[in-house]
């Protein structure tokens, strides 16, 4: 129950993160920026061998991918969902209650699965150390991201 909980408060920095409202052009830029500073950060962390590094990210890359596809199909579920609790059916929120926890069910199945087979590529203190790292990631970048938008709060003229 707790790694449920965990892995739900997980998926939503990870959707804020992709959901944050930035001009198109840009948020290429940026995302490859994020994922470069990811991969330096994790690397580190991990104190990845190059060996290590050549077995581990084509592995990491695969769960990631499959994780966005999740977190991608759970977004557009949602937008389509009604904008206020008044318009939405006991029905269809009962629908939108089953489709997020099989949805949250298969997001546990897939990051249980993809840690053991790190495991099968990196001994498990550093499977631990990922975990640790991919936390301490998404706390700085969240970090960073409330410290620019208060820059950009100060910045802006005042009415």
């Amino acid at each position: 129950m707790k790694n449920l909980r965990v892995l739900f408060v997980s998926m939503f920095f990870l959707s804020a993160l992709f959901l944050m409202a930035q001009p198109q052009r840009q948020s290429g830029k940026n995302m490859e920026k994020f994922k470069s500073e990811k991969i330096a950060y994790i690397s580190t962390a991990m104190s990845l061998t190059p060996e290590e590094a050549e077995v581990f990210w084509p592995i990491y890359n695969e769960a990631t991918a499959k994780k966005e596809v999740l977190l991608t199909e759970m977004r557009d579920f949602r937008l389509g969902l009604a904008s206020s609790e008044d318009e939405i059916t006991e029905e269809k929120a009962k629908e939108a209650l089953s489709f997020f926890q099989n949805h949250m069910k298969k997001m546990n199945a897939l990051t249980i699965e993809y840690q053991n087979k790190y495991e099968k590529a990196l001994s498990a203190k550093k499977v631990l150390l990922l975990i640790k790292a991919e936390k301490e990631f998404r706390r700085r970048m969240l970090k960073k991201l409330g410290k620019s938008k208060k820059i950009g709060q100060k910045k802006s003229p005042k009415r």
